[in-house]
């Protein structure tokens, strides 16, 4: 029987083993709040992952195929949602998926990375794991099937109210649409002291380009029980020649940090944000050829 983190037994009522993606989603249909199994890294380390209080059915996807394929064109890269974490960094040019490529890095260890799957790491329903930072500043998108189709959407309509996690029940993560993008400066940090599976662990994501001197496209986000990203606020800065002056940097820097506080209500994120987007910004000059 598997077992919750700190030890708490979980009961499981029914397995699958599919060999097909239309056998799935049968067995989602049946059990919409059925848990897909590929690495089971997340699951065998955070609680918040199984269901409370009820018998849990376990979708193991590992025999289906499209699930670990890759697909390549000029503008973007399609990875199956159980490709491992290890396999992604190992795909030749892989730099070309920066900042994601950067916050795979920092998960776990060698061992872990090659269990863990980039699904499982999106499809988290208690939180937003340590990708979710860079795929949004990637605007990645999500192949989701379900009974009724195939769906494919920003990766933000897995953003619900209050910008927590909102994955949508008896749906499959079947693939992830990552645009092939060249970034000038890029930082990725774990935010605070905390680090997963703590509730309060975050991840923070941070890339931009430069043009002729001035700033042409800036993406910041963080990320953990909620989702903290703003593009108007980060259109404010498109255009802007560097270095930015002190009212603008402190503007952009307070006005996030007031949004990850409304959010989360954490007076450390808040600080902490603005602090890292402070650096982040007062650092562009250094990028420019």
């Amino acid at each position: 029987m598997p077992r919750k983190a700190r030890n708490m037994p979980v009961r499981v009522d029914e397995v699958s083993n599919p060999a097909t993606l239309q056998e799935a989603l049968l067995f989602l249909k049946r059990y919409p709040e059925a848990v897909p199994w590929a690495g089971g890294t997340l699951l065998m380390t955070d609680s918040a992952a199984w269901p409370e209080g009820r018998g849990t059915a376990i979708l193991d996807v590992h025999r289906i195929p499209e699930l670990s394929s890759i697909h390549r064109t000029e503008r973007y890269i399609e990875v199956g949602a159980a490709y491992s974490l290890s396999s992604i960094l190992a795909l030749p040019g892989s730099s070309i998926l920066d900042p994601l490529t950067q916050a795979i890095g920092t998960i776990g260890n060698a061992a872990v990375r090659n269990l863990a799957t980039l699904g499982g790491n999106i499809a988290a329903r208690g939180r937003f794991m340590t990708s979710f930072p860079a795929l949004s500043c990637l605007d990645a998108s999500v192949e989701l099937r379900d009974s009724a189709g195939v769906r494919w959407h920003g990766i933000h309509k897995l953003v619900g109210p209050g910008n927590q996690p909102s994955f949508p029940r008896g749906t499959l993560l079947t693939r992830v649409r990552l645009p092939v993008a060249k970034w000038d400066s890029i930082a990725i940090k774990s935010i605070g002291e905390k680090s997963f599976p703590h509730p309060d662990a975050n991840a923070f994501c941070a890339c931009a380009r430069y043009d002729k001197g001035a700033i042409s496209d800036i993406r910041i986000a963080t990320a953990g029980r909620v989702l903290v990203r703003d593009r108007e606020l980060e259109l404010t800065l498109a255009g802007k020649h560097l270095p930015l002056t002190r009212r603008e940097l402190v503007t952009f820097a307070t006005e996030l940090a007031a949004l990850a506080y409304a959010l989360s209500a954490s007076r450390n994120l808040a600080d902490r944000l603005e602090a890292y987007v402070t650096a982040f910004l007062a650092r562009s000059p250094e990028y420019i050829s």
